[in-house]
């Protein structure tokens, strides 16, 4: 379950590369949030939730967690009061230097860290999007070529319907998941040049 944005999807991403598992995608626009409530959990089900504010699904978590299911819950949004249950294990930061991207890079102890630059640049975390990829030895073109990438994947998110987006987001997911490298991802598949083209298409009707 997460945030149809690049915070979401590179959060989503990170965990992939070092959890590969098969699960059901549960997404929308970049402002639908309450996204928990849409999961028919059963007993034994496991939910990842990313980026997506605890405190606008706390009804719905409730109702997961009362049906059986185990919840690991990621997010870097004020959550309110945080339950306690056995099945529900959190990770929340709230800090205005952070995102979910960079909470499970932090988790995953920096194991895919260009995903967690690109989700810190979607989320216009520019200062922490540099400061995590000084260990990764870019040069200038390629830490741009990671900031175009993270803002393009967030103004994907964008619409009142998932029909006004280029890519949905699951699909978009879907796209980068092969890729280790975003840099690859930018490279090989042909998604990137149309996430360029219709935003300077946009860009252009304003």
């Amino acid at each position: 379950v997460f945030n149809g944005d690049a915070d979401g999807i590179c959060a989503l991403h990170q965990l992939r590369l070092a959890e590969p598992r098969d699960g059901t995608l549960v997404s929308g626009v970049k402002r639908d949030i309450a996204l928990v409530e849409r999961v028919e959990a059963e007993a034994g089900d496991e939910l990842t939730v990313l980026d997506v504010s605890l405190d606008k699904n706390r009804d719905a978590l409730q109702a997961v967690l009362d049906a059986g299911a185990s919840v690991r819950y990621i997010d870097h949004h004020a959550p309110g009061e945080i339950p306690s249950h056995e099945r529900l294990t959190t990770h929340i930061d709230t800090a205005a230097t952070t995102c979910t991207g960079l909470i499970v890079n932090r988790l995953l102890e920096g194991r895919h860290r260009a995903w967690a630059v690109t989700a810190a640049f979607g989320d216009n975390l520019f200062d922490s999007a540099r400061d995590v990829a000084a260990d990764l030895s870019l040069s200038g073109a390629q830490l741009a070529t990671l900031q175009e990438l993270g803002m393009l994947m967030n103004y994907n998110g964008y619409g009142a319907t998932l029909a006004d987006l280029l890519f949905e987001p699951a699909a978009l997911y879907r796209r980068i998941a092969p890729y280790a490298d975003p840099l690859a991802f930018v490279q090989e598949d042909d998604a990137f040049a149309t996430l360029q083209q219709g935003y300077a298409d946009d860009r252009a009707h304003v």
